[in-house]
């Protein structure tokens, strides 16, 4: 080459690249600060009643709200336990977020249960007084009369309260945590 030239010592570009490789090969603690972030966003959701884009969970139906004993102004959640349930798996190519309860899908995507035909025992309250029997079903140890029942076939509809997925200000989020491990990556050039 004429003229002047420079040598230029590649060795920090060449770390710094190398870095940012491992990154992208085994990205899994990314996605472990991903799933952090994510499994508490997501619960809050049953704090807000809201799907990720804020539309509103449809509201309960008044005929189990008059069943629902406990957190009658909470959708969602009777216990706690779906809410509490949300946990994060992470592999080397893999972030999934999530919950293991049976009935956390038919929760997130709506459905139909369908409950057979069946007879059965139905406990009651006799008032000799009166000479009636209740109304309601009671349990059977506080029962004082019983008859057998047959129940026809019933569907259960429940509507879709998406209660998995991410924000915008999530996704915003989750691009952040990716920039701030490749910025480390690469942070070998800056010094």
């Amino acid at each position: 080459m004429a003229g002047a030239t420079l040598e230029y010592d590649v060795t920090r570009v060449m770390e710094a690249l190398q870095s940012a490789v491992d990154l992208l090969r085994d990205p899994s603690q990314m996605f472990r600060d991903m799933g952090e972030y994510l499994a508490p966003e997501i619960s809050l959701r049953f704090e807000t009643q809201a799907s990720p884009d804020g539309t509103p969970w449809q509201a309960l139906s008044p005929a189990y709200l008059k069943r629902k004993r406990k957190n009658q102004d909470k959708i969602l959640v009777l216990n706690g336990y779906l809410k509490n349930s949300i946990r994060f798996q992470v592999s080397e190519n893999e972030l999934a977020v999530g919950s293991n309860r049976t009935y956390a899908a038919i929760h997130h995507f709506g459905g139909e249960i369908q409950i057979a035909a069946r007879s059965q025992q139905a406990h009651f309250r006799y008032d000799a007084k009166t000479n009636e029997v209740g109304p309601h079903f009671v349990n059977k140890s506080r029962a004082n009369f019983s008859q057998w029942v047959t129940l026809g076939p019933y569907t259960i509809k429940i509507p879709a309260r998406p209660w998995l997925g991410t924000s915008d200000r999530d996704d915003d989020e989750l691009l952040a945590i990716a920039h701030k491990h490749l910025d480390k990556a690469f942070s070998g050039l800056g010094s």
